[in-house]
């Protein structure tokens, strides 16, 4: 039987390595303690809630939230195939950090910018994972058909890849970089095997500006200098 077979609208998320890490490692220890927080039962995992999102404004990491920029706008151009017409605003960071199996992130989005980023600061061994939900699974064809199971006989998915799975989930190494679309369903967890230390990371927003002279555009955030905040 002769088939074809044509795999469309997929969701790329993109990883990258950060020059200079261990620099740009002792230059955040440096600041660390400013946006340290006190671990709660609420506030365990990040410090977004906590009032100090903003760690790309220390002077002494602009190098690194520079290069982060440059990635996104590989991303978006190289990658993703969009005109080079975008400038890219870091508008929010914040610490992300596990220090216990339990400590992970539920599911949720990042509904107010167009691409989040994880830079991976310091990853000890058996760290927690960044995993994905495929909020869009067309190819299960009837509800629930692609659920996982722990017993074998009664999932119904034979082997499981890029065309059934419900969840995708990366691990990237200490001094790289993360990003995928804001609005792309995101968590974090432990995978199992012995963990110990801090999984520490960056976490940012950032939105896609168009260029001063980019005016032509029906859709997308024109240029700051034409605000007008009241």
């Amino acid at each position: 039987m002769t088939f074809e077979t044509f795999n469309i609208f997929p969701t790329t998320v993109y990883v990258g390595e950060v020059n200079e890490h261990q620099k740009h490692k002792e230059e955040f220890y440096k600041v660390y303690p400013k946006f340290d927080y006190e671990e709660t039962c609420a506030d365990n995992t990040v410090s977004e809630n906590l009032g100090k999102p903003f760690i790309h404004l220390e002077s002494n990491l602009d190098p690194l939230f520079a290069e982060i920029a440059s990635h996104a706008k590989k991303y978006t151009c190289e990658v993703l195939g969009y005109k080079d017409i975008f400038d890219y605003v870091i508008t929010k960071t914040w610490l992300s950090r596990a220090r216990r199996p339990d400590n992970q992130i539920r599911w949720h989005i990042h509904s107010t910018s167009h691409i989040s980023f994880v830079y991976y600061v310091n990853i000890p061994p058996n760290s927690h994972c960044l995993e994905f939900e495929n909020t869009c699974t067309k190819n299960d064809l009837f509800k629930a058909m692609n659920i996982e199971d722990n017993n074998p006989d009664r999932t119904m998915v034979e082997n499981y890849n890029e065309l059934n799975a419900e969840t995708f989930y990366i691990h990237p190494p200490e001094g790289y970089v993360a990003m995928f679309p804001s609005s792309l369903s995101h968590n974090t967890k432990f995978k199992g095997g012995e963990f110990k230390g801090e999984r520490l990371g960056i976490v940012g927003d950032m939105s896609l500006i168009l260029k001063e002279d980019q005016l032509q555009y029906s859709m997308g955030y024109i240029h700051e200098k034409y605000w007008k905040k009241y």
